[in-house]
């Protein structure tokens, strides 16, 4: 099934007169692009280039207000209308995957991230080139096609390539899509050999003499803009404020890079320094996470290289890892 990006802004413009949903999608913030609600297809960007941040905001929101309570029990606050959110890549549609394992699989599930990821519907776009500092090919993520979305388009020129459609997309779709009803999917097995990865135990790699953390972390300023710009990472807090002699609970977005975050009650931290915080978040992306979940935490998206003021650069730091224990 082929549709024009021309056809595909009046599918969005259809979308955005249903009260129904909100549209998220790649659109100017007057600095960068980014995963922004709009209210004009004439502000989505339909081009090659890759947002800043990824669209996880959308599914887990950097403040969320969680429940109230008071002396007459608890209520768990009402959500936003649900979203459709443009424009996706392969490498944040692999991030939202994982975060899904994170949040969804084992004895406890998040009922407000399943909430969210139950409610919102996914248009994911491939990319035609590598951008700078991406390198999601280490990872096995196909930039130019991926299946865990609800609707995917393969660019081709002026037009789109429809390759994928969930049910959940299909039935909720085909009102703003003529045809999408009629079109079934397409089989596809993704890659799944990464060239990038740490299989040996972490002790390995705490403990290996000629691997000096504190040189490569020699430049990093621990400002914690890497795990904020990442789609896979998820570390939180939660802050208790009082509101009108009601009581909210709001999760908020925390940083395994700042100090304070392992600080435990009695003073002691046992991640004091800015080089164990950063091994710390080199492994739980290539080691932790793989082995509790079965995939890599990063989908070489590349934002953090792109964006580090200091030129941390994650990919040479797993690959000079893995070059230590070869």
């Amino acid at each position: 099934m082929i549709i024009t990006k021309a056809d595909m802004k009046k599918v969005l413009a259809g979308i955005l007169k249903d009260s129904q949903y909100r549209l998220a999608a790649p659109a100017s913030n007057g600095k960068k692009i980014d995963f922004l609600e709009v209210a004009d297809v004439s502000h989505v960007i339909m081009d090659d280039r890759i947002a800043y941040k990824s669209p996880k905001e959308f599914f887990f929101p950097r403040c969320e207000k969680l429940f109230s309570f008071s002396d007459d029990g608890a209520v768990i606050s009402e959500q936003e209308k649900p979203c459709i959110i443009f424009g996706v890549k392969p490498c944040d549609l692999e991030a939202l995957d994982v975060m899904s394992k994170i949040f969804m699989q084992g004895k406890f599930t998040d009922p407000f991230f399943a909430s969210h990821l139950e409610r919102n519907l996914i248009i994911g776009v491939g990319c035609q080139e590598k951008k700078k500092g991406c390198f999601c090919d280490l990872l096995s993520v196909d930039m130019s096609y991926s299946n865990k979305c609800d609707l995917f388009l393969e660019n081709s020129h002026d037009d789109y390539i429809v390759r994928y459609v969930s049910d959940k997309g299909r039935d909720k779709l085909s009102a703003f899509t003529p045809g999408l009803a009629a079109f079934k999917n397409t089989e596809y097995t993704p890659p799944n050999n990464p060239a990038l990865s740490l299989p040996q135990g972490e002790t390995a790699y705490f403990d290996q003499t000629n691997i000096n953390w504190d040189e490569l972390m020699e430049t990093c300023q621990a400002c914690g803009l890497c795990s904020f710009i990442c789609p896979t990472c998820h570390c939180f807090d939660f802050k208790d404020v009082e509101q009108n002699d009601v009581s909210c609970r709001y999760r908020i977005w925390d940083s395994c890079m700042y100090s304070k975050f392992t600080l435990h009650a009695s003073g002691h931290n046992p991640r004091d320094t800015k080089t164990e915080r950063y091994r710390q978040r080199v492994m739980h992306k290539f080691s932790y996470v793989p082995n509790n979940v079965g995939t890599s935490a990063c989908t070489g998206c590349g934002r953090c290289i792109r964006s580090c003021p200091a030129g941390v650069n994650i990919r040479q730091i797993a690959a000079h890892l893995m070059e230590v224990k070869a």
